[in-house]
């Protein structure tokens, strides 16, 4: 079954808070609706009252994704949609299908970064080693 979209996952509000859980960090669901929030041109203020967080926690998570916007690829933004040719991947944010791994990480990065900066934070590739003979 398929995830659903930040879209569709924040539809009907945002992730709720006990009060026992107020002065905890923020969860991966709770970063995926700040960035769904900032994506939405929502104030910080709006999306740290919607979660019953300081608009301070919003803001600070804001500038780490922005000094580093790998950490927008370890909230699983993306999820295989396929492999029928080769590797298919849906975007959660706006549920479009791209091919590889490294097209769909552009991809997702590219929502909330400027295309100039995304290729600098994505994952560096692996270099495969070359055998010598001898």
């Amino acid at each position: 079954m398929p995830k659903p979209s930040l879209s569709q996952t924040f539809k009907d509000g945002p992730p709720s808070r006990n009060d026992k859980q107020m002065h905890n960090w923020l969860t991966a669901q709770e970063r995926r609706f700040i960035l769904w929030g900032l994506m939405e041109r929502w104030p910080a203020t709006r999306i740290g009252a919607a979660l019953r967080v300081n608009e301070a926690t919003v803001r600070r998570f804001r500038r780490r994704y922005w000094e580093d916007p790998g950490l927008i690829l370890e909230l699983g933004l993306y999820e295989m949609a396929g492999r029928a040719v080769s590797e298919e991947y849906r975007c959660l944010v706006c549920e479009e299908k791209v091919i590889s791994t490294r097209e769909v990480q552009r991809h997702v990065v590219s929502h909330f970064v400027v295309d100039e900066l995304v290729n600098q934070h994505l994952p560096r590739r692996r270099k495969r080693g070359i055998k010598r003979s001898g």
